[in-house]
Parts: C-alpha cells; structure tokens; sequence
C-alpha cells in the first residue's frame, strides 16, 4: 500500500517509501516546464531541475535545496534581479517550496488519474494557513482529480496563472493531494 504525504512535511519520507512515486516525480522533475522570471536565462531552470531531483533522490534537505538554489540561481545574475516581486527576501526558499509540492502533487494526481480514480483527498495541514483559499475551499475535503491537475498544469506548466483553487495555492502550501480513503 502506498504511503502519501499527509503534508508537506511529509513529502521525503513518502517519496523514499514509494518508488514509483519517485520515480513519476524524477520524470516530471527533467520533462515538465518549469516557468517563471526566477528561472529565466542561460541555465537557471537545468540547474533548478538538479537540485529538485537531488532533493527527491534524498540526497539533499529543504534546507540545503533553499541554499543551493541561493547558490546556483543567484538573484544577480538573473535579468530580473532588481524586481522584487520575483526576487522578495524569501524567494529561494519560496521556489524550492512551491516546486517540491508542485511536482509531489502532480505525481499523485497523475499516478490517481491513471488508476482511474476521479476524486482526491485534500488532509488538513498542522502548519497550514487557516485563512488561505485551500485550506477554507479544499482542506478536509474531497476534489476533482482531474480539475486539480487541469489547474496545477495550467499555471506550473503552461505559466497561466489563475484564481483557481489549487495544490499547491501559494508558496507555503502544506497540503499534499492523497487518494479517498474508502
């Protein structure tokens, strides 16, 4: 039986339990767009794609992944360095976040999808926001797999950002997508 992420938090030691979770993840990890300003120029997205599958290898921590992508991306060398919209005090830490649950998600509604279930469960968080948007319209509850992974896709693949709800809904997102249990 696979053991999914209940949280964020939780995110390494599913993926070390289950590999086929990790290796759909590594997949996504080196063929999916990566968008954004951030990652824009010369080699900054390949070098973001290292660090996310290191990560999910389990060869590096959250914390040592906030400090490679400080290192291998750095905000000077970016064109957009002087925005601080794409470049706020936190934004190393705000990428790595937002991609790792990106991609864990992603994997999950996939690997969902594929088995043919229509519904996910969205598990409160103990660290989540409790005024977000997902954490009052999805947390405790049921949703739509393939609309999750339509709205995940639009804005982390396509770079169409949206108003829809989604997993992950901002860059402390904590909540993770795991099947209904029944």
């Amino acid at each position: 039986m696979t053991r999914y992420a209940q949280d964020f938090y939780e995110i390494p030691d599913a993926v070390e339990s289950e590999s086929e979770l990790r290796n759909r993840i590594l997949e996504l990890v080196e063929s999916e767009p990566i968008p954004g300003k951030a990652t824009e120029g010369g080699e900054r997205v390949n070098a973001l794609r290292e660090i996310l599958s290191e990560f999910f290898d389990g060869e590096i921590s959250l914390d040592q992944s906030i400090q490679r992508i400080s290192d291998d991306l750095p905000k000077h060398e970016s064109k957009h360095a002087h925005n601080n919209r794409v470049f706020p005090e936190d934004w190393d830490e705000r990428l790595a976040r937002t991609q790792i649950s990106r991609f864990y998600n992603q994997a999950v509604l996939l690997l969902l999808q594929e088995n043919g279930e229509d519904q996910c469960f969205i598990p409160h968080s103990d660290h989540e926001d409790r005024d977000s948007s997902c954490t009052i319209q999805l947390a405790g509850g049921t949703a739509d797999v393939n609309y999750l992974l339509e709205c995940l896709n639009r804005s982390y693949r396509e770079g169409e950002w949206h108003d829809d709800v989604m997993i992950p809904d901002h860059p402390h997102c904590t909540h993770t997508v795991t099947p209904v249990e029944t």
